[in-house]
This record gives C-alpha cells, sequence and structure tokens, in this order.
C-alpha cells in the first residue's frame, strides 16, 4: 500500500473524527469579570412613550404607555435610562442669582421641559424595577433647554455655571419626584470646542456640589461618539488625581473606531476602579452586546436610542412589536440580573461566541451559534440543578422555550445549539412551573377609520414547560352605544366586529398553562374620521454659540440673539398615526419685524418629521415673529408662533483691575482675599471664575467661592508662586486677567521643605474608605493634618517619631468621597500628600 494511499485513509479519519466531535464549553465560575450594574435604553424611556402621549387622549395614551414601561422592565429587563436635563431655560438665559454660580434663582429654574406627565413615566418605571428587587439606574444627558446655551462661553468656560445646571437638574428631579439621577454627563457625544480640559475642570468643579447639596451623583465620563474618541478625552487626563474621583462611569457610544479602544477603557477603568458603560448606538444587536461585555467590559449596556429600533410601534400606538433585534438580546438582558458577575466559559470553538454570569450560586450562560449548522454543545462546571433553555434566531419575532434540562452532580451537560447566529440560553429555573410568557398582543389595523369597524386580536406566547397553552378573550370596556362580536374568543387570534361607535375599545386576553394565567390588555381607537396631524415642539436651530432653542408643544418659543448673528432656521415638528410624508403641507412665515427690516423666509421644507425654513437679513434689532400655518384638510390650519429678539452687537466684558490683599505672604499665613473690578458697558449679569493657572509642586489652593469677582484663597501651604486667573463673562463673550502671590516660608520654622514631600510620605492604600496606613521619616514632633477640598480642617493630630513612623488613621465614615490633603508639619519640614476617598 502506498504511503500517499496511507495519507489519505489518515485524512479521511481525521476528518470523520472531526464531524462527528463534540463541542465543548468549560465554565469557571471562580474567575470574575465585571458586575452587572443594569441594562437601559439610550433614548430615554420617553422614547417609547411620547408618540401616544402627544397623539391620543390621555385616557388611552396613559394605560397603553404604561404596559409598554411593563414590558421592558419585565420582559426585556431593563433597569435604567438616560433623562433630559430640567431648568436650564430655553430662551438662553441663566438660571443662577446676579450671576452667582452657587445660588440657584428657582424663580428662572424651567421646570416645566419635563411634563408632570412624563415624570409620572419615570416615577413608574423606577417603581417597577424597585418592585422587582433591583436599584433603578438614571442618568442625565444635555437636551434642547441645555442646548440653548451650552457652547456660551459662560457655560463652556465657567465650570461653576455648567455645575449649577447639572446640580439643580439633580435635585430637582430628587425633591420634586423622588428620582435619583445617579450619573450626569456634561457634554453629549463632546467634539471641537469641547476638550478633556473643559470636561475636567467641570466634573471638578460638580463633585463637590452634588455632595454639598446630599446628591449621590457622580459624573460620566466622556459620552464620546464611539470608544477612539473617547479614549482620545480620556489620554490628556488620565493622571489628573483630582478628577477621577468623581468619575461613576466610563462611557462611550459606539458609531465609529471600536477596537482596541474599548479595551483601552476597559483597563483604564479597571486600574482606576470606575466601572465602564455602552451607552448608545442605534439598533445594536446581540454580536454588539456580546463585544461589549467582552472586550469593552462594561456593566451597563443600552439596548437602542430610539424607541422603534425595540419596540416597533403599531399605527395606532397602542400596541406594538417587539423589533427584530429584540429577542436575541432578550435572550441575555432578560435572564441576566442585575449583580451578576460574568465569569469565565471557554468554547472550543470560536464559532461560538459564549457568556456566562454567575448570579448566587446559580450560573446562567448565553451561546451564539455562528456555524451555518446546529451544533451539540458539551456544558462543563455548571451548578446541579433544574434549568430552562430557550433560544432566539437572529432577526425572530419570537423566542422559543426548549424545555426543561436537568444538570447531575457531575455538573455537565448536552445541549443543541441552533446555527445562523442563533442564540441559546440555558438559565436556572427559579420556580417548578414557570408561568407562560406572553412575546407579543395587539390589533390589526392598529385603529380604525369608518366606517371599517372589523380588526384581528392575536397574542403568542411560549411556556418554559411546554406545556399547551389556552387563551381567552374578553371584552373590557367599549363605547356606549357599540356592540363588538369577539368571533373566536379561545383562539390565538381572532377577528372582532362591531367597532362601529367611535372611541376606545379595550380588551383582555388571558394566557394560561393549566396552573398559572397571564393577561395583558389590548387597546384600539375607533374615529369618525381622519386622525389629525399635531404639532411638536417649535423654535429656532442657530449657529454657534447659540444652539438649539425650542420650548413645549402649544408654547410660544422666545430666542434671543445678537448681531452679527442675523440668520436662523425654523423648525417645527408634525406626525400623525398615518405617519404621512408632510412634503408641501406647510408654510413658514413672518408677522412682523423692526421697522426698517427686510427679513427673508426661504423656502419651506419638510425633513426628519420636521417642517422647516431658513431666515436671512435680521440685521435690525428688535423682535422678529414667525407663524407656520400646515394645511389640515376638513380642519382648521395648524399654527405655531414662535419669536426671536435681535440684540445690538455688544463688547466682552471689562477687568478693569485685581487687587490681592496682598502681593506676599509668609507662612504660617495660608490664605489671601483677592478682589477684582469689573464691568460690562451693556450692563449685562457679569459672571465670574478663578481658575488655577500655575502652581508650586504638590499644592492645592481652593477658594471659598470660586464662582465671585471676590473670593479668598486658601490652602496657600507650599512656598512658591501661586497665578491665578479671572474669567469675566457677559452673554457671548470672555475675558481673562491673570494675578499673582507669591508665598514665603515660615522663617520660624528651620528649613522649609518646598517641595510635595512625597518621597517622605506615603499613604497606603490610595484611594481608600477613610482608613489608610501613613508611613513618613519624621524626627521629633509633628502635627497630622487632614484638609478637605474647600480647606477645612477635618483631622488633626500630634506624632512623635525618631526614624521611619507608621501610623494608622481612620477618619469619619460619614465623610463624602474626593480629593483630600494630608500635612505633615514639623519643625524641619511641611510635607504634603493628596489622597481620596473612594467607597
Amino acid at each position: 500500500m502506498s504511503k500517499f494511499y496511507l495519507t489519505l485513509i489518515g485524512l479521511l479519519y481525521l476528518a470523520g473524527n472531526n464531524a462527528n466531535a463534540q463541542d465543548t464549553v468549560s465554565i469557571n465560575s471562580s474567575t470574575h469579570y465585571q458586575i452587572i450594574e443594569g441594562w437601559g435604553h439610550g433614548g430615554g424611556i420617553l422614547g417609547f412613550l411620547d408618540g401616544a402621549e402627544y397623539m391620543l387622549d390621555s385616557s388611552v395614551a396613559n394605560p397603553a404607555n404604561y404596559e409598554k414601561l411593563d414590558y421592558i422592565t419585565d420582559d426585556l429587563g431593563l433597569t435604567g435610562s438616560r433623562t433630559w436635563e430640567v431648568g436650564p431655560r430655553t430662551d438662553g438665559t441663566g438660571i443662577d442669582s446676579g450671576g452667582d454660580c452657587d445660588a440657584l434663582n428657582w424663580s428662572k429654574f424651567q421646570s416645566n421641559t419635563l411634563s408632570w406627565q412624563d415624570a409620572q413615566y419615570l416615577v413608574y418605571f423606577k417603581n417597577r424595577v424597585i418592585a422587582e428587587g433591583y436599584t433603578p439606574s438614571f442618568y442625565s444627558s444635555p437636551g434642547y433647554p441645555t442646548h440653548a446655551t451650552d457652547l456660551k462661553p459662560w457655560i463652556m468656560y465657567h465650570p461653576g455655571e455648567r455645575a449649577l445646571q447639572l446640580w439643580a437638574n439633580a435635585l430637582y428631579l430628587k425633591n420634586t419626584y423622588g428620582l435619583t439621577i445617579n450619573y450626569a454627563v456634561i457634554y453629549n457625544e463632546p467634539s471641537s470646542p469641547i476638550t478633556s480640559a473643559i470636561l475636567a475642570d467641570d466634573i471638578k468643579a460638580l463633585g463637590p456640589r452634588f455632595t454639598s447639596h446630599g446628591l449621590s451623583t457622580m459624573s460620566q465620563f466622556a459620552e464620546a461618539v464611539a470608544p477612539q474618541n473617547d479614549w482620545n478625552f480620556i489620554t490628556p487626563v488620565d493622571s489628573d488625581a483630582a478628577l477621577w474621583p468623581y468619575v461613576g462611569r466610563l462611557s462611550y457610544h459606539n458609531y465609529g473606531t471600536a477596537d482596541p479602544y474599548r479595551t483601552y477603557i476597559r483597563d483604564f477603568g479597571l486600574f482606576k476602579g470606575i466601572r465602564r458603560a455602552q451607552t448608545e448606538m442605534g439598533n445594536p444587536t446581540f454580536d454588539d452586546l456580546y463585544s461589549d461585555l467582552t472586550l469593552g467590559g462594561v456593566s451597563y449596556w443600552e439596548v437602542a436610542y430610539a424607541g422603534p429600533n425595540t419596540l416597533v410601534p403599531s399605527n395606532g400606538l397602542t400596541s406594538f412589536t417587539p423589533s427584530s433585534t429584540y429577542f436575541r438580546l432578550r435572550e441575555l438582558m432578560h435572564y441576566v440580573r442585575p449583580g451578576a458577575i460574568r465569569i469565565d466559559a471557554i468554547p472550543n470553538d470560536n464559532m461560538l461566541s459564549v457568556l456566562s454570569f454567575l448570579q448566587g450560586s446559580a450560573i446562567t450562560t448565553i451561546i451564539e451559534n455562528k456555524n451555518a449548522g446546529t451544533k451539540t454543545v458539551h456544558l462543563s462546571g455548571l451548578p446541579a440543578g433544574t434549568y430552562g433553555l430557550s433560544r432566539a434566531v437572529s432577526s425572530g419575532t419570537s423566542f422559543t422555550e426548549l424545555g426543561v434540562q436537568t444538570v447531575g452532580a457531575g455538573g455537565t451537560l448536552d445541549i443543541s445549539v441552533n446555527g445562523g447566529s442563533a442564540v441559546t440560553t440555558l438559565y436556572p429555573k427559579t420556580i417548578a412551573n414557570m408561568p407562560p410568557t406572553i412575546m407579543t398582543w395587539g390589533t390589526n389595523p392598529g385603529y380604525l377609520v369608518s366606517p371599517a369597524a372589523t380588526t384581528t386580536l392575536s397574542v403568542t406566547a411560549s411556556d418554559p414547560e411546554l406545556a399547551t397553552l389556552t387563551y381567552q378573550w374578553t371584552l373590557i370596556s367599549n363605547p356606549a352605544g357599540a356592540t363588538p362580536l369577539i368571533a373566536s374568543p379561545s383562539a390565538a387570534s381572532t377577528s372582532v366586529s362591531g367597532l362601529s361607535v367611535a372611541g376606545t375599545y379595550v380588551f383582555n386576553v388571558s394566557v394560561s398553562d393549566g396552573t398559572n394565567t397571564v393577561s395583558k390588555k389590548v387597546y384600539i381607537c375607533a374615529y369618525s374620521s381622519t386622525p389629525q396631524p399635531v404639532l411638536g415642539s417649535a423654535g429656532f436651530r442657530i449657529n454657534t454659540p447659540y444652539g438649539l432653542v425650542f420650548d413645549n408643544p402649544g408654547d410660544t418659543t422666545h430666542a434671543i440673539i445678537e448681531l452679527p448673528t442675523s440668520s436662523v432656521t425654523l423648525q417645527v415638528g408634525i406626525s400623525d398615526l398615518a405617519n404621512s410624508n408632510f412634503s408641501g403641507a406647510g408654510t413658514w412665515s413672518l408677522v412682523s419685524q423692526p421697522i426698517a427690516a427686510n427679513a427673508i423666509v426661504g423656502a419651506t421644507t419638510y425633513i426628519f418629521v420636521s417642517i422647516r425654513a431658513n431666515v436671512t437679513g435680521m440685521t435690525v434689532p428688535g423682535d422678529y415673529i414667525f407663524d407656520v400655518s400646515v394645511n389640515n384638510p376638513g380642519h382648521p390650519n395648524l399654527t405655531a408662533r414662535i419669536i426671536c429678539t435681535v440684540k445690538p452687537a455688544s463688547a466682552a466684558p471689562v477687568i478693569s483691575s485685581i487687587t490681592p490683599f496682598a502681593d506676599t505672604i509668609t507662612l504660617p499665613v495660608s490664605s489671601d482675599l483677592i478682589t477684582a473690578i469689573t464691568y460690562d458697558a451693556n450692563s449685562d449679569t457679569l459672571r465670574h471664575w478663578w481658575e488655577i493657572k500655575a502652581v508650586p509642586a504638590g499644592a492645592y489652593p481652593v477658594f471659598d467661592h470660586q464662582g465671585r469677582r471676590i473670593a479668598t484663597a486658601s490652602n496657600l501651604i507650599i512656598p512658591g508662586t501661586y497665578t491665578f486667573t479671572l474669567r469675566a463673562f457677559n452673554d457671548l463673550y470672555m475675558t481673562t486677567k491673570d494675578v499673582t502671590i507669591v508665598v514665603k516660608p515660615d522663617p520660624n520654622a528651620g528649613v522649609q521643605n518646598t517641595r510635595s514631600g512625597n518621597e517622605h510620605l506615603v499613604i497606603y492604600p490610595n484611594p481608600n474608605d477613610g482608613s489608610f496606613i501613613l508611613s513618613a521619616s519624621l524626627h521629633g514632633k509633628a502635627s497630622i493634618e487632614v484638609v478637605n477640598n474647600t480647606g477645612q480642617l477635618i483631622y488633626k493630630d500630634m506624632v512623635e517619631s525618631n526614624g521611619e513612623m507608621n501610623k494608622k488613621i481612620v477618619l469619619d465614615k460619614n465623610i463624602p468621597v474626593g480629593l483630600y490633603l494630608l500635612r505633615v508639619i514639623s519643625n524641619e519640614t511641611s510635607n504634603t500628600k493628596q489622597f481620596t476617598i473612594a467607597r
């Protein structure tokens, strides 16, 4: 027999063995990765709800919307959401008192940018999450009101004013609705002119202010458009020790280059002890979720940006269908709950994407099979017990329960996983007989217009134990005079007739496995004539440094601009139940303008469900009033009015002088009063901010009122030259001027160490929880002092040593997290060391 023939037999034998070889997944619960904080919705939960809220009567919009909230909470497993900031004024003016960034003027706080009903939806969602035994998580992000000012210098370069908007928003939501804002975003998808330094300065100003107002909120950094952009914001400030104690999450969106940058972000977060999050991606898939969990190491992940990418609304807005990506995501998010720990799960086939999570003593395992065909997978490392098995195929409109599985004492199980990127989940069964899951329910068509009077009711459901399911449709309510007739009340799908009277019809469907019964309500509205469109928010798009100036639907939006800006874009949102195209249906017009003005309104266009027109030539100061009129056949035209006030060109503010109480101070004096004289030629509100420009190494000066023109700089405890920059702002301009203070050594303290003394001073661990070991080289007596970021002494003790000293220091457990300074002061030296309390 030839060598070639033997080789061929060997190859065929190996191929046959490989064809029948079983794939394996080895689970190791002792190797831990991130702890899951929760799952959220990147467009804010209101992205699901506002269509029904604005276009339907509240008697049907509210219960239908509450069912949507129940579904995304109970079925998809969401526990968190983005919310928009409340308080910043849509007219672009401030909410401070007299220009003082630490004095909130509640009479200027514009709370109506969050309607009462929207707030109730947020509260409902919060309570639903709590009822399931989890902690809800909200983060605030700029919305239309914020965009009216966020590029103006008095916000962009004034950390105190941006901080005011954020802490006022969190305080208002806490006090008014009991909502906790866990994280705050400085800028959404920051780009030029926003820099890392701007974000860092804002966060360092914001952190202590959150704490001083009794808020647990932390900042979310950097919220850039893609991981690469996010990393580019992190690296310039990665060594800023004063920044990171106030950052609660490193977050990125995913609209660009992701790798290897999300891994860099993951590793940096692990080094700093900061969670990671993916907080926006349009219509993400299971593959995106897998990559963010493994490569990004995220603890919090958001499912979508727009509502239709999660739940596709019916054309009547009273029901919905889960999107084509929903059920594969559900295979992980429904079963893996907050507090779960991702653990090792290693497949022998790189076409299997596997994730395992430990929650308590139970393990959930999710497998995506990218092979073309079905695979049998041998799992090892499982706890003994009873499991359920479910599967969702790619682009599927449902998931399938595959029956009860039992794992014996050996911890192994063979399961079948479909190919074509189907996702299969092995989950622990918490009770012997679990109730059925209703996957979809609703009507087709989603609404009726007379003379139509018939629709189809349908429901789909699945049962973990594969029990035979029974269905029951009943009528709950109908308009007076109507006589609805359900053709097949015991069928999963049935026609219903007799919906001939205008109004809302409510049905109930119950699904039973013989032991457990679950139910849903189905709403359908019947109209006597075609439902009218509705206008949304109306306002202006204006070039930098202005932005987006919009108010609530029905309100008269008022923008204020200043020459030489003389052009704007007018815009109003519009929609209807039929998702009509409104091209050519509306016209913007100029109602009035100042005498001698000659503004021109360009052609009206329809784009992105809004009606727009460009305006030029607003070169004469005064009020310009615009109306939009939309044809509405058979009804009065829809109209809205907005106003733009144009002011004359102004000049920058003036800093005429800056005078310290003393140009030179000598230790132990460690503070100095600085007085500035400023004015504005147009008598505009002036705002101020003291920037710390240059200080001796190891020095950490603080201001008592960093946002006032008269302030005291303290903690000037290291000899050298301190340079501070005063920034003065009116509405559009910033002026700066420097002042220098020289600190001289204490002539009575012997040789003064002008360095930070870090080489003689070690704090371990650092960061710590307020309890740490101080190691120092010391000869004789010394005073140990700890001061906070406002210069307040919070700890003092006397020690004595003749060499190396190790002392345990325990601070009050109620001391807030943040940056602190420790000083060791003796006759020989005055050394300092910065440390962080982080819990």
